[in-house]
């Protein structure tokens, strides 16, 4: 008898363990299930999903500047540092991303819209007076297909952001955009 009670306690566990794997899945699933997915488009952020991105990305926030044909770009926006990587240089805020680090983006906080309607953005080290802005190194980009095909996969949460939210210290970034889908 007891061994029987063992085995059925056992068993219990077993399925209760994989109950608890599964259940993120399922609820993803429920929660995505007859919804269309939402294109991506300039303005909008990507927020990496646990473990489901490339390891440069794992854990950021990365604004969408230019969506097309050709591909997608945006800024990692809170990264204070290349992961594993050397201090950034003098007068950048953060690491952009691994594409390209030589070149240099300047985000300008210019209103408090939403989206891209309270940004600007411009390739160089601008300082416009009186204004709000994030100095960053690199870029993050998708060839053709690749990004949409990331997202289909679930490597990405993608949301609606804004001007003020953008400019966040790093390390509250994350955790403030991925709460509503956790």
């Amino acid at each position: 008898m007891e061994v029987r009670a063992r085995g059925r306690l056992w068993l219990l566990s077993l399925v209760g363990v994989v109950l608890l794997g599964a259940l993120p899945r399922w609820r993803d699933g429920l929660r995505d299930a007859g919804l269309p997915m939402r294109a991506p488009a300039p303005g909008l952020l990507l927020v990496a999903r646990p473990g489901a991105v490339d390891r440069n990305f794992d854990g950021t926030v990365v604004l969408l500047l230019e969506v097309g044909t050709q591909g997608a770009w945006g800024l990692v926006l809170n990264r204070p540092r290349a992961p594993e990587g050397p201090p950034l240089p003098a007068g950048v805020d953060r690491w952009g991303g691994p594409v390209r680090p030589e070149r240099r983006f300047t985000l300008t906080r210019v209103g408090s819209g939403e989206g891209l309607a309270g940004l600007r953005w411009e390739e160089g080290e601008g300082t416009p007076r009186g204004s709000t802005v994030l100095r960053f190194t690199g870029s993050a980009a998708w060839g053709p297909g690749q990004l949409e095909r990331e997202l289909r996969g679930g490597g990405w949460w993608l949301t609606q952001g804004d001007a003020a939210r953008a400019f966040l210290l790093p390390g509250a970034q994350w955790a403030e955009f991925a709460a509503p889908f956790l």
